[in-house]
């Protein structure tokens, strides 16, 4: 008699969740229905969900309406695959299958969106450029992208995709109190409005959109820990409006001059971006094309450093094409593109070159060019069967040329299973600011007793060799899947190594000497090898026209094995579950109830691999209302974080989750 099978000790799944799990994937199956989920963003062409050749989840416009949305990492963060990186109570950056959040690229309208050369930051400024009144859909691809999209595509992609211009004239308002139960938490407060419709029939369209959030600073909201307090939440204030025309001068052509302009405020640190794009799509008996100008720029108005005012701003212009050829006698369909970039920072401040040398303060200009080509073919080998290949060149002025292949399968085994596998090659170049020998920063906790950080003109790109492997089931009503993925990432570009102590400074391998005034300087290196590897899970299940369920699971292990002993990273809970039920017990009301689990995770890591900080794991459930008074006009409300958790903060690296609060929403459609 065979022995049971066990699970091997580095899968922890919780007890509690390990049953829910287990319950929910023994649910029945129902018949097939609904319209299947389109998406654009795995590949070069329109695909349903399951025909995509990726890992891709949706959120919808639904999603986005039950709750108020001040940022939205926080409603990523309920994806599969994704964690959340929450230095300190800084807005959180998304980071995909434990990746980082600088390997996450942001997209609006398939269009790069990245403010890290003015905020130094990851992605923590790049989820909000969009009224949240005007998205129509964010698809989360998981995986490396950068044989369509280039550098910083290495975890993978995500796509904010806003309202296209209607046949005819639509709009929305919505309006949003959120009120917390403990009175040293901020308020907060969101009103959205868009409009879209024709100015000639079939001919000339217009949108506009504007929208406002704002959530006040806390007060005292962490009880002193040591006879220390940390503080809360800071203040975040954001503003946006936008506007477009589309303009279709002949059948099968449009034309799209776009323009927008955002104010992100947090906690003082000031950024706003004015992005304008002209694009021409076109349809030919032969295929189609697309062509976009983008002219990006993005101030930051206050700088980097608390207390001091070093305004800088960055410009980020592209040129980009592709050409659809389908060959049908073939059973293929062939993608060409390529793209034209450049990039330049004004930064005063801190594109100075070291201070006391020669040069010094001369030239706050840096600027770089690339240009890119890619080509992409998906085969159907047989019936249910599709191979696609595909492979980017890059050439970057300062790093030269680099190649990302990519080969992934989709396998339709039967009308309702679906196998997945894919293997990809990715790079990422040190952005504008690590690659630059003339950009410095103070660091190490002072401006003038700390340490100096710098570029380095010998840094290498960063690579990444991933894999997964999946399978997805639908039957209509009740569908879901998993995938298991690897991805092993080497030549980390990296800063963390560096020190205040003079004494201690030049025992750091990326220690390049000191200022005049005595404080040591690091340099970005190097560091040889990251990987990460987990299973993702998902589960839908439509009871009855008045109940559903929707469930994922994500087990993560990321970890820094350049040396003998491998890391943890920081910020990358190893279990993350979210389960979601819907109700709808009449046509003019609906409920949801929401859990999020957010299992253990560490804090800091010091090289030493001694004295790591734990976060211990915690569960936050959400319940929510909306009563449809009329096709026009709904009102929500509900409880946030209903049992309280997460919300005290012990150190300096730790984090607040938002204690329990209840909002009011109204939504006006016309």
């Amino acid at each position: 008699m065979q022995s049971p099978t066990k699970f091997p000790s580095t899968f922890p799944v919780p007890l509690p969740l390990a049953s829910l799990l287990c319950a929910a994937f023994a649910l029945p199956a129902v018949a097939q229905s609904d319209m299947p989920t389109v998406v654009v963003t795995a590949s070069s062409l329109e695909q349903t969900l399951k025909d995509a050749p990726a890992s891709i989840s949706v959120l919808t416009r639904a999603d986005i309406e039950k709750r108020p949305v001040v940022e939205l990492a926080e409603l990523l963060g309920t994806v599969e695959g994704v964690s959340l990186s929450r230095s300190g109570n800084a807005v959180p950056g998304v980071q995909l299958r434990g990746l980082g959040q600088a390997y996450t690229l942001f997209l609006v309208d398939g269009k790069r969106v990245n403010a890290t050369s003015v905020s130094f930051r990851g992605n923590d400024y790049d989820t909000g450029w969009v009224p949240t009144s005007e998205i129509e859909r964010i698809e989360i691809v998981r995986g490396p992208m950068s044989s369509l999209y280039g550098s910083d595509a290495i975890g993978g992609v995500v796509n904010i995709i806003t309202r296209k211009v209607g046949k005819t004239w639509r709009g929305s308002m919505k309006l949003d109190t959120v009120l917390p139960s403990d009175d040293a938490q901020g308020d907060t407060r969101t009103a959205s409005f868009s409009a879209s419709g024709p100015l000639i029939a079939d001919v000339l369209g217009l949108r506009v959109s504007a929208g406002y959030d704002k959530r006040e600073g806390d007060g005292k909201v962490n009880a002193p820990v040591n006879g220390v307090t940390q503080p809360g939440f800071p203040l975040i204030a954001n503003r946006q409006f936008g506007g477009a025309l589309s303009w279709m001068p002949a059948a099968g052509q449009d034309v799209k001059l776009g323009y927008d302009t955002s104010r992100r405020d947090h906690g003082g640190f000031i950024l706003e971006r004015h992005a304008s794009a002209l694009s021409h799509q076109g349809r030919y008996d032969f295929g189609r094309s697309e062509v976009t100008l983008n002219a990006d720029e993005t101030r930051n108005l206050v700088g980097t450093v608390t207390g001091q005012v070093n305004p800088n701003k960055a410009n980020n212009n592209s040129l980009d094409g592709k050409l659809v050829l389908p060959w049908d006698a073939a059973r293929q369909t062939i993608t060409v593109g390529g793209e034209l970039r450049r990039e330049k920072l004004f930064d005063p401040a801190n594109v100075t070159g070291l201070p006391g040398t020669p040069g010094y303060r001369q030239n706050p200009t840096v600027k770089l060019s690339q240009y890119a080509a890619f080509v992409e073919d998906e085969v159907a080998l047989r019936d249910g069967l599709k191979l696609t290949i595909g492979d980017r060149y890059d050439h970057h002025e300062n790093f030269g040329a680099h190649h990302s292949p990519r080969a992934y399968l989709v396998y339709h085994a039967t009308p309702g299973i679906t196998l997945k596998s894919g293997w990809a090659r990715a790079f990422r170049a040190p952005t504008l600011l690590q690659g630059s020998q003339n950009w410095g920063s103070v660091s190490c906790g002072s401006a003038t007793v700390g340490c100096y950080i710098v570029g380095s003109a010998a840094l290498k790109p960063e690579t990444s060799t991933s894999k997964e492997l999946g399978a997805q089931f639908d039957y209509g009503k009740v569908g879901g899947g998993f995938t298991f993925f690897r991805n092993d990432l080497k030549d980390m570009i990296d800063i963390t190594s560096r020190t205040a102590d003079r004494k201690l400074a030049p025992s750091y391998s990326n220690f390049i000497g000191f200022l005049p005034d005595g404080r040591p300087i690091f340099a970005y290196q190097n560091i040889a090898k990251v990987r990460t590897k987990g299973v993702e899970t998902s589960l839908r299940a439509e009871f009855s026209p008045q109940v559903s369920v929707r469930a994922n699971y994500t087990y993560t292990d990321a970890k820094n094995v350049s040396g003998a002993i491998g890391l943890p990273m920081i910020y990358r809970p190893k279990n993350n579950a979210n389960v979601t039920l819907d109700l709808r017990p009449a046509d003019s009301w609906t409920a949801s109830a929401t859990a999020r689990y957010i299992g253990e995770q560490y804090l800091n890591v010091p090289a030493s691999g001694l004295n790591l900080v734990k976060k211990g794991a915690y569960t936050v459930a959400d319940v929510n209302a909306a009563y449809r008074w009329n096709k026009n006009l709904t009102v929500s409300a509900g409880v946030l974080n209903l049992g309280d958790k997460g919300s005290q903060r012990d150190t300096s690296a730790d984090f607040n989750e938002e204690g329990r609060r209840v909002f009011l929403s109204l939504l006006a459609k016309f």
